[in-house]
């Protein structure tokens, strides 16, 4: 007799709360791996999540994408195990959702702690059971943990993290005297020499200071030291201000003339130059290789500028000025150009028509339902007229059933006109004029779209954008675009689409 062999995928996390039944990730591997071998299951990949919440899976990476291979035919997956049900969620509809979807798709859940297998037929109410179950210790982990943090702030103590200019020791606040020096540095610039945010972080950065965690300093961390009432002796908890038990680093007097400071430079100055900058974020500095964004300009001149030299100043990066008007005419042409060369037309036609047949499909099912049950009600109604013709209902409960049965009636109708409208619209095809507009003239697509559309469709065309190196930005040329797919792959696919 030959043995079959389930291929599986294994899930495994730690949560990022201290529970008793925390297992390492070390334990649930060797559990699942001695799982499969007593089993005659292939695991196939063991997918390990950084230390993460149960909450919900939508913070997940490594679930997520283990969610979208498993469904992936090609991979032939027949399985997924965890050690413990609630690996794969503590939020009940989620764990829900997923039961449903791995069941609809013939696939196989097995939680080896639960002695949980879904090719039992009675594992679904267990997993149910136990989804609620963790859902409630989820709970209950959040509501002593709040509890525990609520008590630390009455009592004037902070409740952990790290705050640049102390040490937090025995969990107690301890002033860290270089640290510190910097947090009056910058509170004495800003109050007293009437520096800006930006001229602080590139003092500092030329300097040689690193924040807490080593990076340069930038515009949002010198605000946030600014805003900070740790400093001036307080602790915080959910929004809520108490004098804590830590010694304050800034005097009274100059923690309020800082925030009048604050308040009165709080004024956001309206933008004398309109223009968006589509290409934030994919355009990369040819020095540091992080992103471009808008760089102070006027009406005549506008730049994309390197973000680390923005925020940091020129200790972090140059400020590797590209011309906008041509960076973004240069890139339109040769995304044009790489679509032209896809002949987009009928895989666009292809994957729109497949998208509105997967979506009439259910559809039309709904509607053969929706008229057997508008069939039914008409049955019901003959039903309750003969039970009164032979006097085994009165007058008044024909009444109330009729009226229950009329707008049961009423309502199916309503949705009936609903659903067959959405089937005409769906079988409308005047859409593929307008997809071969699309594909055929980009450009002229491209030009309709309002600055926020035209953002989201070049991230979703464009990976990232790579910059020549140049003493002057005429020398800033762009050097390659990285794109989402592949062109030959993409091609390919066309080639069988035809």
């Amino acid at each position: 007799m030959i043995t079959k062999y389930t291929r599986a995928y294994a899930y495994v996390r730690i949560s990022t709360n201290k529970q008793l039944d925390n297992t390492s990730i070390e334990q649930q591997i060797e559990a699942i791996e001695k799982y499969c071998k007593e089993n005659n299951i292939i695991l196939v990949k063991t997918y390990v999540e950084e230390p993460a919440s149960g909450e919900s899976f939508s913070n997940r990476p490594e679930f997520k994408e283990m969610f979208y291979n498993v469904f992936q035919e090609e991979n032939n997956i027949d399985s997924v195990i965890v050690f413990k049900q609630d690996r794969i969620s503590r939020n009940s509809l989620d764990s829900q959702y997923i039961f449903n979807r791995l069941k609809k798709a013939n696939k196989n859940l097995i939680s080896i702690a639960d002695n949980i297998d879904t090719n039992d037929p009675n594992s679904k109410l267990i997993y149910q059971i136990l989804g609620i179950i963790a859902e409630v210790e989820k709970d209950l982990i959040a509501f002593r943990t709040s509890l525990g943090m609520e008590k630390t702030f009455e009592n004037g103590d902070f409740n952990g993290g790290r705050v640049f200019g102390y040490n937090l020791v025995n969990k107690k606040l301890v002033i860290n005297e270089d640290e510190a020096r910097v947090v009056k540095y910058i509170f004495d610039c800003y109050s007293n020499k009437m520096w800006g945010y930006r001229k602080i972080a590139s003092s500092l950065n030329m300097q040689g200071i690193k924040t807490k965690k080593d990076n340069y300093w930038s515009i949002t961390a010198v605000r946030t030291i600014l805003n900070n009432k740790i400093y001036n002796g307080y602790v915080k908890w959910k929004g809520k201000y108490k004098k804590g038990n830590h010694y304050p680093i800034i005097s009274e007097e100059l923690w309020e003339k800082t925030q009048k400071l604050l308040s009165l430079r709080s004024y956001t100055q309206e933008k004398k130059h309109n223009g968006s900058f589509p290409l934030s974020g994919l355009l990369k500095c040819p020095t540091c290789g992080g992103a471009m964004v808008q760089g102070n300009a006027n009406k005549k001149y506008k730049y994309y500028v390197c973000s680390r030299f923005k925020n940091s100043g020129s200790k972090a990066c140059k400020s590797n000025l590209v011309k906008k008007e041509y960076a973004e005419q240069e890139v339109l042409s040769q995304v044009m150009n790489y679509l032209n060369d896809l002949n987009l037309s009928v895989p666009l036609q292809t994957v729109v028509m497949d998208n509105l047949k997967s979506e009439l499909e259910p559809i039309e099912e709904e509607l053969k339902l929706l008229e057997k049950n508008l069939r039914e009600l008409k049955r019901e109604k003959q039903d309750l007229i003969q039970l009164y013709t032979k006097k085994i209902i009165d007058i008044d409960t024909l009444s109330d059933e009729m009226k229950r049965v009329q707008n049961q009636e009423s309502e199916h109708k309503e949705f009936k006109i609903l659903l067959t409208n959405q089937i005409e619209l769906k079988n409308n095809n005047d859409l593929l004029p307008v997809i071969n507009r699309i594909a055929n003239d980009f450009n002229s697509f491209f030009n309709l779209l309002d600055d926020f559309d035209k953002k989201e469709l070049l991230r979703l065309l464009i990976k990232e954008i790579q910059v020549n190196t140049g003493e002057k930005p005429k020398d800033r040329t762009i050097k390659k675009i990285v794109y989402e797919f592949d062109q030959k792959l993409f091609k390919e696919i066309n080639n069988e689409l035809v």
